[in-house]
C-alpha cells in the first residue's frame, strides 16, 4: 500500500461549491514551449477529456507505516498495536483521522485497528502494518503536507516499534458519482456552444456520456471529474 499504488486508492473526496468558470474543465495553460508537447506538462493525462468539473480536494492522506523487530511475535504486535492505539487517540485529537483501504477508505477506530493485516518488515522476526493518515486540505498542498508530517513524527513508540511516514501527500474524492449530472451539463453546454461557431446548420453527436464518472489530479490541491465522453459537430 506504498505510495504508488495508493493513488487510485486515494483519490475520493470533494466539497460542493459554486461552479465558477475556472472549474470548469482542466486548467488552462501559459506560455509553453514550442520544443515540448502536452504531454510534458504536470499532471498531463493524454485521454482526458477537456471538459469536466474542477474542484479543490476536500481532503489529503500520507502513508504511515509502523513496525517492529522484537523477536517474539506476539510482543512486537502488542508493540504495534500500542504504537497504532495511540496514533488513533493523536489522530481525533488533531482533527485527522487513520484510515486504509485499497480504493474506498475506511477509517480505523479502536474498535476495529486489530483487523489491520500485519506484513514482514523485510527482514526475519520483523512485522509492520500499513495504513494513511487523512487531514482536511487546509490552504496549500505544501502546508497539509507539513501537518501530516508533522503528526507523524509527533507518534510515539512503543519497546522496538517504530514510525515512518512517506514525504508526498494523496488528494481524496468524495463519492465522486454525485457530481455526474453537473458533468453531463458541463459536456452538453460546451458541444452546443462549439456547434454554434459552425452556423446554425450544425449540431452535434454525443458518445460515451452514459460512462462512468472518472477522476484526474489537475494541480497540487485540485482535481478534475469527467465522463469519458466523446462528440462530433454535424450538420442538421
Amino acid at each position: 500500500m506504498k505510495a504508488p499504488h495508493l493513488f487510485a486508492v486515494a483519490m475520493l473526496a470533494l466539497a460542493a461549491s459554486t461552479l465558477t468558470a475556472q472549474e470548469v474543465g482542466a486548467p488552462s495553460l501559459g506560455e509553453v514551449m514550442v520544443t515540448s508537447g502536452r504531454q510534458n506538462a504536470r499532471f498531463a493525462q493524454p485521454d482526458r477529456p477537456v471538459i469536466g468539473l474542477r474542484r479543490q480536494a476536500d481532503g489529503a492522506l500520507m502513508t504511515i507505516t509502523i513496525s517492529s523487530d522484537t523477536r517474539d511475535e506476539a510482543t512486537r504486535k502488542q508493540e504495534i498495536h500500542t504504537v497504532l492505539l495511540g496514533a488513533i487517540d493523536r489522530a481525533a485529537a488533531a482533527g485527522f483521522k487513520l484510515v486504509s483501504g485499497q480504493f474506498q477508505l475506511s477509517e480505523i477506530t479502536r474498535a476495529n485497528y486489530k483487523d489491520l493485516q500485519f506484513y514482514p518488515a523485510g527482514r526475519v522476526d520483523t512485522s509492520k502494518v500499513e495504513l494513511l493518515v487523512r487531514a482536511p486540505l487546509d490552504g496549500s498542498a505544501g502546508a497539509t503536507q507539513a501537518k501530516l508530517a508533522a503528526f507523524a513524527k509527533s507518534l510515539k513508540g512503543s519497546g522496538r516499534a517504530t514510525i515512518e511516514n512517506d514525504s508526498h501527500i494523496i488528494l481524496t474524492v468524495i463519492n465522486p458519482d454525485q457530481y455526474r449530472e453537473e458533468i453531463i451539463k458541463l459536456v452538453a453546454e460546451d458541444a452546443r456552444r462549439t456547434a454554434a461557431l459552425f452556423g446554425p446548420e450544425f449540431s452535434f453527436n454525443i458518445s460515451g456520456i452514459d460512462g462512468q464518472v472518472a477522476w484526474s489530479q489537475v494541480s497540487p490541491t485540485e482535481v478534475l471529474l469527467y465522463i469519458p465522453y466523446r462528440y462530433t459537430v454535424i450538420p442538421k
